[in-house]
């Protein structure tokens, strides 16, 4: 049946061995369907079983559940087959009765929390005893689960309590409501029940995904939960044991963590309702990983005010000369501010010339601190708004300014750049004239001391016509270097072309990380050390053992000293004995 309706299965069709569903969304096209599958029945020369066939219907029995338009539910001849039965006398009857709602397991939320007064009696060992606990109702009103709309997202919601894991799998239908999709729950085992609250939420995670894998690798994931999970595991230091097994598994799948901030749905409102949170549970303040428990934006913004100016002077001779200045005025996220005054060795240049010069000198000042989030501002309308792509650049001794601010620019996290008025950019404009002090508001006063006089060429001279930012990135390492192959995957992402190599470089890659242009090796107490090349190796020998604190220590002592210190080569130990043996 698979082969011969393969191009419809899941579109048309649905089927199991040989039972089978025709489905259509509209009454109207359900007649152009069922011609398509008789189409097929006579290619194929099938026959059915009048007597066994229904046409036309809105809903029918298929595989054990009542299928219809509202979606999936239980049949109701099997539930009320469990709950007419009298209660378990035995453990056979008891598992009789396990059996029966392990088939209806998708359309119960907390299953197995439900169930756990009786479960207990199913240990080794325990005595059979059916109290008034094991005896609640809970399959009065069974729902209904909608199945998956393709092409828009799922929302996973999962819950841990003490002794057991919940999910629900949810999808917003087409006429926006919130359905549930499928109910997954599992008591917790051995070592589990000794997690930390966050790693419960973290297994709960990955029960759903290995769970319900087939579902969530088509669709787009929205993780709603009382903490975040991805975020534990992912920001861990090092990612060892069952951590690193769960990022892993978590990589397979476009998941996004959705803050609980309240209940919109009813799907959502009973899954919490059947993971309650303990009433003896304590309230602890001081957690460890408490920051996951929180969802905090925090953006750390720079200000930047710029200004140029251009005047004439006129001298005692009556000769007239031209002098030009910047003004750069730094304001840091906790309101210190950094003054920088510039003169210009290029007197000829024009105002808005100048004004490009304060604002890609200030750019340039920025991204000098590695500032990246930065707020520009400026009293220059032209300027503003050329570089904000609302005026053209029409003046040819504007264009190469124009290019260059535009390509700093580029370098920032984020960057935005506004006019403001000249009275509120004073500080910036009376650098830029090269007053002999600030405009400071009425009741301040400041004392302005000279540190140095700067005094630079045109911005455009540090950067050539011809310049191209970021064209060729070069790393320079000694020649048969060990730490070559490293630096090329964390870099480049090229792996050796040999694959016993290839091979062997993957095996080691997650012991290294690279971090300002430096390898680091993880040791097994989680330390970072320094990986160091053989000229720089022999230095730190060297100096370990006949330097200005060195004890002239034998070979392994010397190893372990480097090693306290935070470096690494591979061949240290036998290095440092090498060295030891020189020494008379």
């Amino acid at each position: 049946m698979t082969t011969i309706f393969d191009d419809l299965l899941h579109n048309l069709v649905e089927c199991y061995i040989d039972d089978l569903v025709v489905k259509t969304k509209n009454r109207i096209d359900h007649l152009v369907d069922l011609r398509i599958v008789f189409d097929q029945f006579r290619k194929y020369q099938l026959k059915m079983n009048p007597l066994k066939c229904a046409f036309g219907v809105t809903s029918g029995k298929f595989l054990g559940f009542i299928v219809r338009y509202r979606g999936i539910e239980v049949d109701p001849d099997k539930i009320k087959a469990i709950i007419e039965m009298p209660h378990p006398k035995s453990l056979k009857q008891l598992r009789s009765l396990q059996g029966k709602l392990a088939y209806i397991r998708r359309f119960i939320s907390n299953l197995s929390g439900r169930i756990h007064p009786f479960s207990k009696l199913m240990k080794k060992g325990a005595a059979f005893n059916w109290d008034d606990s094991c005896q609640k109702p809970y399959l009065l009103n069974p729902p209904v689960l909608a199945a998956p709309i393709r092409g828009r997202p799922l929302i996973l919601y999962i819950a841990a309590t003490p002794s057991s894991l919940g999910a629900m799998l949810a999808q917003v239908n087409e006429e926006g409501k919130e359905v549930a999709c499928y109910y997954l729950s599992r008591v917790m085992i051995g070592a589990e029940n000794n997690y930390s609250p966050v790693e419960k939420l973290c297994l709960a995670l990955i029960f759903a995904l290995k769970w319900l894998r087939h579902y969530m690798l088509s669709h787009e994931i929205k993780l709603i939960a009382r903490a975040d999970p991805i975020k534990y595991v992912l920001n861990r230091p090092t990612l060892m044991g069952r951590v690193g097994k769960w990022a892993v598994l978590m990589m397979e799948f476009d998941i996004t963590y959705v803050p609980q901030r309240a209940i919109k749905g009813q799907a959502l409102a009973d899954f919490l309702a059947a993971h309650p949170v303990p009433d003896d549970s304590p309230l602890i303040t001081d957690l460890p990983d408490e920051e996951v428990m929180t969802v905090e934006k925090v953006t750390h913004y720079w200000q930047l005010y710029f200004d140029g100016a251009s005047r004439s002077i006129e001298s005692a001779e009556g000769s007239t000369r031209k002098k030009a200045g910047v003004g750069i005025v730094l304001v840091t996220p906790n309101k210190r501010v950094i003054y920088h005054s510039f003169s210009l060795m290029n007197p000829d240049c024009s105002n808005n010339e100048a004004e490009y010069e304060a604002l890609a000198f200030g750019l340039l000042t920025a991204l000098s601190m590695n500032i990246s989030h930065l707020q520009a501002f400026g009293d220059s309308q032209l300027v503003i708004r050329q570089v904000n792509g609302i005026y053209e650049v029409r003046k040819p001794e504007l264009t190469s300014y124009h290019s260059l601010v535009l390509s700093l620019m580029e370098k920032f996290t984020f960057i935005d750049i506004q006019h403001v008025r000249r009275r509120n950019n004073t500080q910036a404009d009376a650098l830029g004239k090269l007053v002999a002090a600030l405009s400071l508001p009425p009741d301040g006063v400041a004392e302005i001391r000279v540190e140095q006089r700067w005094l630079l060429p045109s911005v455009l001279e540090f950067f050539p016509s011809d310049y191209q930012d970021n064209v060729v990135t070069c790393t320079q390492v000694e020649v048969n270097d060990w730490r070559a192959p490293f630096i090329e995957y964390f870099k480049y992402g090229h792996l050796p072309e040999d694959r016993n190599k290839k091979i062997e470089l993957q095996r080691r890659l997650s012991q290294y990380t690279y971090h300002n242009d430096t390898l680091y090796k993880r040791t097994y107490d989680q330390m970072w050390l320094r990986c160091l090349s053989q000229t720089e190796a022999v230095n730190a020998i060297k100096e370990a053992h006949s330097g200005l604190c060195g004890a002239h220590q034998s070979g392994p002592k010397i190893a372990l000293r480097l090693k306290l210190t935070g470096y690494f080569w591979p061949t240290m130990v036998k290095d440092c004995m090498d060295y030891a043996k020189k020494c008379h």
